[in-house]
């Protein structure tokens, strides 16, 4: 079985490319660190599955799976993810499956069975296709999710949505402030805010806040205001273009 791993966490990959090693009819054929790369590399290596984080910034892995079902020899695919809510009832269909971060060796044996019966059954090729048609229309009608994992010190952390005070944008990544510390996740702020619930609400281009973690809005100038959270001396900006909703949902008079 030839395999390609895609992962923008070079430790992400690096700890997979591990496991895969105690399966001897396992070849891993390439790694690829973004999803333009992995359209490539599959394009040039035809590995018969890949290892597809969905989570990369520019060309999630969604994507990349989209692009791969309008070509000829679609691999398998094994999405990889850290959300455990991500279209569960699409990835028991058999077609395809998932792994959650941080993987464990019980249950990456379980989708090598998987797709080796797969593999081994031609006739089900186009039920396979079909159910990765599926999922992926699930991916995006329910993005919705609980967690969210980040890599610090090449260690994978789930963080659960409700000990996020805030998150800001710093350069492409971004910082995640917690009741556990700082955190620095490798995706944009509006991938981050897709996938957020709706305790979270953009105050600035730049910041995110739980509103569970609020603790005072002062006035500023202009119609901004200063936002302070519980346990944090840093000062939220609260923009005049983004107070209207704010203020709506927060019902401020």
């Amino acid at each position: 079985m030839n395999v390609l791993i895609v992962d923008d966490e070079k430790p992400a990959r690096e700890e997979l490319k591990y496991l895969l090693s105690d399966y001897e009819h396992v070849n891993v054929l390439g790694e690829a660190g973004d999803g333009e790369s992995a359209v490539s590399m599959v394009y040039e290596l035809k590995p018969d599955v890949v290892f597809l984080d969905i989570q990369m910034p520019v060309v999630t892995g969604i994507e990349v799976a989209e692009i791969l079902l309008n070509s000829p020899g679609t691999p398998y695919i094994i999405f990889i993810t850290a959300y455990d809510s991500y279209a569960i009832k699409a990835f028991e269909l058999h077609a395809v499956d998932y792994l959650l971060k941080p993987i464990e060796r019980q249950r990456l044996s379980a989708s090598i069975d998987r797709v080796e019966d797969l593999i081994s059954s031609r006739d089900k090729e186009n039920s396979t296709l079909n159910g990765l048609k599926e999922m992926i229309g699930s991916f995006k009608s329910d993005k919705k999710t609980s967690y969210i994992t980040v890599c610090r010190d090449e260690r994978f952390y789930p963080i659960p949505f409700e000990q996020i005070k805030y998150a800001y944008s710093e350069g492409k990544k971004t910082i995640l402030v917690t009741t556990e510390g700082k955190f620095t996740y490798k995706n944009t702020l509006q991938n981050v805010e897709e996938s957020m619930t709706e305790d979270f609400i953009r105050t600035h281009k730049s910041y995110i806040v739980n509103i569970r973690y609020i603790e005072e809005i002062e006035p500023w100038f202009n119609g901004a205001y200063t936002i302070t959270v519980r346990g944090d001396e840093h000062e939220i900006p609260l923009s005049r273009s983004y107070a209207r909703k704010f203020k709506e949902v927060l019902k401020m008079t």
